[in-house]
């Protein structure tokens, strides 16, 4: 009986090494650049989202910021204010957002997000906390880590540095379209970051729509929603109870827009 032994062909064997070799380095290189897509998907993604909207647009349920998706109120809401800067250090990217309804303003939403590349100078938030805010929960404020808080406000739609240029917006838009604007917003901001990104949310209502101001005012201005005047006004007391009963119930909105952005 005769044993066949058959010897593999070493010519083949080496190409056939070679070629899982190379394939193996295909294989390892592929993931090296499907890592390297997704990092520029998820910096591509930052600058798209805001480039997207434009002023004039409306929309609904949610919208997209820098890399965050941030839920909507219910309506229809119409796109007032768009910013971008594409500082390769520190990108931000700003959308204000309005809910007119009877050519009145009803409320006003404003989302601020920026990336930090160099992860330094990371400072506590100096607004968490001010004397005339109805209410501000600090859940944390820390240098060079976490920072999470929300508040109350009054929030004057005048302004200089930063917030010139979206108050200029929303005149504009107001004025162009016949809406009455007020010229205070009463709300909520919150503010969330770390060493990494950071999401800052404001939603505000027309006090004006909401209580009639005294005749010798005709509107609501910002001192008249202070803690002081509305620790002085059971109805002012009544109405921010009220929209801090909503505004806590909103908070984990913005909490997994922030905790789930790329």
């Amino acid at each position: 009986m005769r044993l066949l032994i058959r010897i593999p062909d070493m010519g083949l064997m080496t190409k056939m090494g070679i070629e899982m070799a190379v394939g193996s380095a295909n294989r390892f290189g592929q993931r090296i650049r499907t890592a390297v897509l997704s990092v520029f998907i998820a910096l591509f993604a930052f600058c798209l989202p805001a480039a997207a909207l434009e002023v004039g647009e409306t929309i609904q349920d949610s919208v997209s910021v820098g890399g965050f998706t941030m839920p909507l109120p219910a309506g229809v809401w119409t796109v007032y204010y768009i910013n971008q800067s594409d500082d390769p250090e520190f990108p931000t990217a700003k959308v204000g957002l309005i809910l007119e309804r009877g050519k009145i303003v009803r409320q006003a939403m404003y989302i601020r997000t920026a990336r930090a590349t160099k992860h330094t100078g990371f400072k506590p938030y100096p607004y968490c906390e001010r004397p005339y805010y109805f209410y501000e929960e600090t859940l944390a404020n820390q240098a060079g880590n976490v920072q999470q808080c929300w508040h109350m406000r009054a929030e004057a739609l005048t302004g200089d540095g930063e917030s010139s240029e979206r108050y200029a917006s929303l005149l504009e838009v107001s004025k162009r379209n016949g809406y009455f604007l007020p010229l205070t917003m009463i709300g909520a901001r919150y503010h969330f970051a770390n060493r990494s990104k950071t999401l800052r949310v404001s939603i505000g209502w027309n006090p004006d729509a909401i209580l009639r101001a005294p005749e010798s005012k005709k509107v609501w201005r910002f001192e008249d929603w202070t803690a002081d005047a509305i620790a002085a006004d059971p109805r002012k007391k009544v109405i921010m109870t009220k929209f801090k009963k909503w505004s806590q119930d909103w908070l984990p909105n913005v909490e997994n827009a922030f905790s789930q952005s790329n």
